[in-house]
Formats: C-alpha cells, structure tokens, sequence
C-alpha cells in the first residue's frame, strides 16, 4: 500500500461480494443475490456459530442487491464508492445525469457540507489587535548604558505596545429571515457594545439596524435592494455622538449595476447631511476572476484621491499577493503584502504599509479558524529606505525559515502519525474481511459437496485446488502442487468457493485482481 493510499478506509466492493463484473444486468445482479441468499441466510443453518457467520454474510449480500438493484444508488456507487451514499443532499441528484456529473455533484455536496461546518464553528467571532511602536529601532533618540571598556554608548531600541483592543461578536439567526448579531469592543482607552438586527424582505433586499453604546451613542440603519436583474442600491444612515449633545447625521447612498459577466460598477455619495464640504462622491469599477481581482475608485469632494487594488491569486499554493496604491490631495499610500493559507483552517499574511503621514508600518496578521490576531507594527514615522527594506524582507526570510525548520516537519509528523493509525485500522479491516471469507468458505462446503457429485456424475468440471493471494506455495519437491502443499500466511484457499460458482460445467470469472490456479494453469 503506497503512501496516497493509505489514508483511504478499505470499503466493501459490492460486485465482489455477489461474483458480478461491473455491466452485470438487473437480472444477472437478482440471480447472484438469490443464489448467495440460499447459502448465507440464517435459517439454513442450525448449528448457532454458523447461524452467526451467516447472518454476517447474509447482511452484506443484502446491502450489496439493495446498492446494485437500484439505478440510482448503482450511479453514486460506481462513480464515488460507498462514501458517496453516505452524503446528504443526494435528492437533488436525477438519475438522468452522467458518471462525471455525478462525481462533480458529489464533490460540490461535500463542499457545501465542509462549508457548513466551518460555518457552524465560526458562528462567534474574535478579533484581537496589539499596535506595536518599533520606531526607536529606525529612528533612535536615547542612550541608556555606557560601555566604559569600549568608550562607547551601547543603544538598546525601546520597542513597547502603544494599544491593545479586542472585539467579539456572535451571529445568531432566529428565523430564516432574521439574525441577531451582538459584538463588543474593549481597548486600552475605551470600550463599546454594539448590537445589530438583519432582516430578509421578500422583494429582493434586506434591512439592518445598528445601536452601539459606549464612547457616545451610535444609531444607524442600511437598506439593500435589488432594482432590476443588474441594478442594486443601498442607502444608510447613522447618528452619532448623541451623548456629547450634539447630533452629527451621517449618510451614504451607493448605486451599483453589473458591467458584465465578472465587472461591478459603484458610484456612491455620502458624508454630513449637515455640510456640503464634507460629502464626498466617488466611483468604483471592480473586476474578479478566479485567479485575480482588479479595483479602480476615484473619489472627489474635501480629499480628492484615486487609489487601486490588484490581488492576484495562486490556487494551487493557497497563496495571494496583493497591492494598493492611493494618491490623494491631502495623503498617499503604498500597500503591498502577501497571505498564505498554512492549513485548512490557518492563515497567515503579512502586508507592508507606506503611507505620507502615518509613515511605514508592518502587519502581521493570523488567522485561526473564526480567530483573528492582528498586529500592526509601527517601524518609523517618516518614510525612509531601512524600514522599508526590513519589513519586505524579513517576514519573507522568516516565513521560509519557520516552514523549513518548524511547519514542515510538523505536518511530517501529522501526516505521519495519521498514515500510521489508518494502517492499522486497515489491518484490523483486513483481519474482519480474511475472517469473513474463511466463514463464508464454511458456509459453503453443503453447497460445495452437492455441486461436486452433480459434476461426477456428469464429467463436468471439478476444482482441484485454487489459491487466492500473492505468494507462493511451498513445494520441497519443486513439483506440482496439490492439497497436501503447504499455504503461505497470506493465502486463501478458495476451492471451495470456486466450485460453488460453476454452473452447467462452467466456470466465469469476471476480471478482478484474483488469481485463479486450477491444475497447473493459471487465469487472471
């Protein structure tokens, strides 16, 4: 058993059990399970040992017509195993459609399944932010110790946390129309609850509403609507500050159309109600492909700005790159960073920040299942070349250092420990199988001595002796074997069973990986 191989659980092969090829008709799939039924079932047999082994056998038979007899059922069979039956959602799936069809609407049944899960668990959601202050590295303004050996200052950095926050939030759905979600915030200096309400209108759209309490009082409310096939709008608008006596409303007003089958136009306006000067217009073109995505948004009003966005998307490496550019009247920006999907529920990305005013900062963010942990190091206050050289280049020297020294050798031994264990409980399977074999080879001899004595009389066919496996025999004389020769560990003798399947002198084998030897020749 190779490596990709073992992670797989040995499941039943239905047309072995009842001796059928794969385009075995409906007749020929009744006429095994009938003939096998007389063998196996349990009240053919008195003594309780055998009674027992029977019904084992006579289940399988069972469970193997009741797959095959049924068109449906035989389609998923044949085309994703028995794992395939296991799946919700099949009713969806139409006899009419093809083997691929098949395989793809399992794929996607299973997808939707995993997805749910995941779902499940990400129902509560945290966010934990740590803003850290390394200018002192780049930008050092203080010497704390005197070396009086070497006549020099020795300069230790002073790196600390400027702020901490951490947020939580919990979906709740009530109905299928409405969900709650509660969330809160707490950081170094304040703290806020917020509380939101989600309803589904049956006219394409949905209402929300927003309070938060905390730092001042925030009310808000957004409307989505589907206007035609192409065309959407939301308007949402908020009051804030309502605790410091005055009220500051706040809105926005987004159209958006289709521009074809993967480009979404936004043209949106928003700002104070209460001053013109600090509205703001702005249109937005986005483009998303599988393996890309593309923004352009140019915005006029108090802080003209025209900024772009491009990701590209490397599926195959669970990897993605990202740049942004802003130029703006009042500030610009450079931002570009990597996110790299470590497993299946692990994330980690790293982006490098340049900015006019706020200087150069690196962030490193990890994400863990439905946890978030994001920390933003601040590097120097004004944009100079070593930040910018370090924060590219680090995270990238440290990532493949971490892989090579810690991550792979971790999912090595995962892997490892997981190949070992399914090793194991396909021995324990094979064991169960060898040992059902062994029962249904007992079952059979009252079958076996009756077919015999019809094919004497008649000078039909009669199995001398058959092996099944990949060893040899054990012959001193180096001559032909018979049943006095000595069987290796891994062999089963299945004479028996052979010569229960001959009928009218004949003998069919279907093509499977037996390896049949009767007097002398060998058949595959």
């Amino acid at each position: 058993m190779d490596s990709d191989s073992e992670n797989d659980f040995l499941e039943d092969d239905y047309y072995s059990i009842l001796n059928l090829r794969k385009s075995a008709t409906q007749d020929e799939i009744t006429n095994a399970y009938r003939r096998l039924s007389k063998i196996y079932h349990p009240d053919k047999h008195v003594d309780e040992t055998k009674k027992k082994e029977a019904e084992i056998l006579f289940n399988k038979t069972q469970k193997a017509y009741e797959v095959l007899k049924d068109p449906h059922q035989r389609a998923i069979y044949d085309c994703v195993g028995v794992k395939g039956l296991k799946t919700e959602g099949w009713e969806i799936v139409h006899r009419t459609k093809t083997p691929q069809e098949i395989r793809e609407e399992y794929e996607a049944l299973a997808r939707d399944r995993e997805e749910r899960m995941l779902r499940l668990r990400t129902n509560a959601r945290g966010v934990f932010t740590a803003k850290i202050d390394a200018t002192d590295v780049f930008e050092p303004n203080q010497y704390v110790d005197y070396d009086y050996e070497e006549d020099s200052y020795i300069y230790i950095p002073n790196i600390e946390v400027s702020s901490m926050s951490m947020s939580m939030s919990t979906e709740a759905p009530i109905t299928l129309r409405d969900t709650i979600v509660l969330s809160g915030n707490l950081s170094s200096r304040t703290g806020s609850v917020s509380s939101s309400y989600k309803r589904l209108l049956s006219s394409n759209g949905w209402i929300k509403y927003d309070l938060t309490a905390g730092n001042g009082l925030h009310v808000g409310a957004k409307v989505f609507k589907m206007i035609t096939k192409t065309v959407f709008g939301t308007i949402e608008g908020s009051l804030n500050d309502l605790s410091s006596g005055s009220l500051k409303p706040m809105g926005r007003v987004l159209l958006g159309t289709s521009l074809g089958a993967r480009t979404t136009g936004y043209i949106s306006l928003g700002g104070r109600f209460s001053s013109l000067k600090q509205t703001s217009l702005s249109t937005e073109v986005e483009h998303n492909t599988e393996r890309s995505y593309c923004m352009f948004k140019v915005e006029i009003g108090l802080a003209p700005a025209i900024s772009m966005l491009y990701t590209w998307k490397f599926i195959e490496q669970d990897l993605m790159l990202r740049i942004y550019a802003k130029a703006g009247v009042l500030n610009s920006k450079l931002e570009y960073g990597v996110e790299k999907k470590v497993s299946k529920l692990n994330t980690f990305a790293a982006t490098v920040q340049i900015d006019t005013i706020n200087g150069v900062t690196l962030k490193i963010k990890f994400v863990r299942a439905s946890q978030t942990y994001i920390f933003p190091i601040l590097l120097s206050h004004e944009v100079i070349t070593p930040p910018i050289f370090y924060a590219t280049f680090v995270p990238i020297v440290s990532w493949f250092v971490a892989k090579n020294v810690l991550l792979d050798p971790l999912m090595k031994e995962y892997k490892n420990r997981k190949i070992v264990k399914q090793r194991e409980i396909n021995k324990k399977r094979m064991a169960e199988l060898r040992q059902e074999a062994l029962s249904a080879i007992n079952l059979m001899m009252a079958t076996m001595e009756r077919i015999v004595r019809d094919e004497t009389e008649k000078r039909g066919l009669i199995i001398v002796f058959a092996k099944y496996g990949c060893a040899e025999l054990i012959n001193q004389a180096g001559q032909s074997f018979n049943e006095n020769d000595i069987l290796q560990p891994n062999i089963i003798d299945v004479t028996v069973p052979l010569q229960c399947l001959v009928k009218d002198s004949q003998l069919i084998l279907h093509t499977t990986t037996k390896s049949i030897t009767t007097n002398g020749s060998s058949y595959y």
